[in-house]
């Protein structure tokens, strides 16, 4: 326990150097009239999309559990889940979601830990698909073969993981390296129960999920483009859904909190190619990830009906 509070420590120092190192080469003043400057009725109207969002991956995770919950239970255990999601490094505080749903189903914990990855998975694999179509659509802005480069990696990203979910979830590679070392021996309980809940998931609902996942791009993208209103900036919302898949997938690093100061950064840079005024990147992002927050703290909601049960 110790020690998760302390990596989680310097990862959120390591993010707030990134910003601070971000914002200081900016000027805390500029941050700073953007941020005065907001029109809040934008600002609603994207935490009004990003709501939407959180409801459509709800049903996504309702395909995967097989329907055993109502949509609003589900949709609590979910906001909750991406709450803690945007305060820890690799967004890993998601699978508290996980822990919410055994809790109201009696399923093993490591069983729905599989279905979510399992979505996750599917989530990056349209993410492969976005971010070529994003990598090829900012291409036209590049100048340099060091911008082509950071937003290869970007792209590549993706794929990484997906590579990394399958062959977790659908092969016995990682049981045959576990096997090998006795104090792994329990975990392959874990693991096994996580693989059979995954592969019980049928075609048919990973085709609906892949759906509601592109679905939740855009919804996604909508809640970007009024944010991006609301900064007065005058991108366009094809312009939205084009960053969207390029930044969500940096906030997946594990160095910072939900990729704190990195997407940052990326944000910024990209903005350079289609508003280049100094600071509307890092602000953009800022507000994207308040927005966000503010809408998914109603999850916390989930968390006193735990306490009660």
């Amino acid at each position: 326990m110790a020690k998760n509070i302390l990596k989680n420590l310097i990862a959120f120092g390591i993010g707030i150097s990134v910003l601070l190192y971000l914002l200081t080469g900016i000027g805390f003043d500029r941050i700073y009239n953007l941020l005065i400057g907001i029109r809040l009725e934008y600002f609603i109207l994207a935490a009004s999309a990003y709501f939407i969002t959180d409801v459509i991956s709800s049903f996504a995770v309702r395909e995967g559990i097989d329907r055993k919950l109502s949509i609003l239970e589900i949709l609590q255990s979910h906001m909750c889940g991406m709450f803690y999601s945007s305060v820890t490094p690799g967004r890993v505080g998601y699978y508290y979601t996980a822990f919410s749903l055994s809790k109201k189903t009696s399923d093993p914990r490591s069983g729905n830990i599989g279905i979510l990855t399992v979505i996750q998975g599917i989530y990056f694999f349209t993410k492969i698909f976005l971010c070529i179509l994003a990598l090829l659509y900012f291409s036209r802005f590049l100048l340099t073969q060091e911008s082509m480069n950071y937003l290869i990696i970007a792209s590549a990203l993706p794929l990484v993981f997906v590579i990394g979910i399958i062959l977790i979830i659908y092969t016995n590679l990682p049981n045959r390296v576990l096997s090998r070392f006795r104090i792994f021996h329990k975990s392959l309980n874990y693991l096994s129960v996580m693989q059979d809940s995954c592969r019980r998931i049928s075609k048919k609902n990973l085709i609906e999920i892949t759906v509601l996942g592109f679905i939740g791009w855009i919804t996604m993208s909508i809640q970007w483009f009024f944010i991006a209103l609301s900064l007065n900036s005058s991108i366009s919302v094809i312009d939205a859904l084009m960053l969207q898949p390029l930044l969500t997938t940096i906030m997946f690093v594990p160095f910072s909190p939900s990729g704190l100061g990195f997407t940052e950064g990326g944000s910024e840079f990209l903005f350079t190619l289609i508003n280049p005024e100094p600071g509307m990147g890092v602000t953009f992002m800022l507000l994207i990830r308040l927005n966000s927050i503010l809408v998914d703290s109603l999850g916390l909601l989930d968390m006193r009906i735990h306490a009660k049960s």
